[in-house]
């Protein structure tokens, strides 16, 4: 019997995205060395060799990043709340590549990846001052995996705990380290009234962003596969269904190179902050000895960050040049 009671097809998840200052920027004010602490590629350093420049003068923007989490990420980054022309800068939008997670077993640290931005001074007019905010913003593709321990009751066992509307036991999900929290929570048995064995229980994912940033994509996309414990079936899809559209990619919106996750199905976090899935489960083959069984979730999404720095500009243009 088949498991896995989901969907085949993969939907890739294009990401269409409108880049907007005022909505999910996290400004995180770095500068000076300043670093921040989460899980997932955090923002080490967004500082500039010059903090207070003349019109004209050319300076650099430095970028360091780091896996801190428990996946592999692909990443890249942009520069944007600024105009380029103004600034002589190319190649606002760089690939930082591949960065490997922590190897606990040898010790080793998650990967770091640097980028610099040549940049110069706008032209202003002698006795004019101004100070620009530019902004980096890291995108990076990512992964959550979850375990959920639960433990299978034997047939006889098993027809009580139907009869008395319990639950059965579990431990705490185990969820691996990402910008992404899950807790998994597992109900009381639903009784069916011609036969206590088509009786489910239901699944609830609770999956909030704890991370810093965002989740890129309209209303927040997140590709989801849930995985069902050997000797059980879902009642109906797990999702019950996908719950979001998906829309063309617009190749000008998330940095090109960016790796694009995979999934069988999606939802939306539609305020930003944490969506609720729920699923039910029959049990159709319980164990002879009560055992322990794992649901599994896997969610992939592309997840963003921003990071700014003041520039003061003075300038030194005379008028009519």
């Amino acid at each position: 019997m088949d498991a896995i009671n989901t969907k085949k097809l993969a939907i890739l998840l294009i990401l269409p995205m409108v880049v907007l200052l005022a909505s999910g920027c996290t400004n995180l004010g770095l500068g000076g060395g300043n670093g921040v602490s989460g899980s997932g590629v955090v923002i080490k350093t967004f500082d500039s060799t010059l903090k207070s420049v003349q019109s004209d003068d050319e300076f650099a923007l430095h970028l360091e990043v780091q896996n801190m989490g428990d996946a592999i990420a692909s990443a890249a980054a942009q520069i944007i709340n600024i105009v380029p022309t103004d600034w002589n800068a190319f190649n606002t939008e760089q690939m930082i590549g591949e960065l490997l997670p922590a190897d606990k077993e040898a010790g080793t640290e998650g990967q770091l990846g640097t980028l610099d931005w040549r940049l110069r001074a706008p032209a202003l007019q002698r006795g004019e001052q101004r100070t620009y905010n530019p902004m980096v913003r890291v995108f990076y593709s990512y992964e959550t995996r979850v375990t959920k321990p639960i433990t299978f009751l034997t047939s006889e066992e098993l027809r009580r705990a139907v009869q008395n509307g319990e639950a059965l036991p579990s431990e705490p999900a185990i969820v691996s380290a990402g910008p992404l929290t899950v807790n998994v929570k597992t109900g009381e048995f639903v009784r069916t009234k011609d036969n206590w064995e088509q009786s489910y229980f239901p699944v609830e994912i609770t999956i909030t962003n704890s991370g810093g940033g965002l989740i890129a994509g309209e209303n927040y996309p997140i590709g989801i596969e849930v995985i069902n414990p050997p000797g059980t079936v879902f009642r109906g899809d797990c999702p019950r269904a996908s719950q979001t559209e998906w829309m063309a990619f617009d190749t000008n919106i998330l940095p090109a190179g960016l790796i694009r996750p995979v999934s069988p199905m999606a939802i939306n976090m539609w305020d930003g902050k944490q969506t609720k899935v729920t699923c039910e489960l029959k049990v159709v083959n319980p164990p002879e000895y009560r055992e322990s069984r794992d649901l599994k979730v896997v969610l992939k999404y592309i997840y963003y960050q921003d990071a700014t720095i003041p520039i003061t500009v003075t300038g030194t243009r005379e008028w009519g040049f």
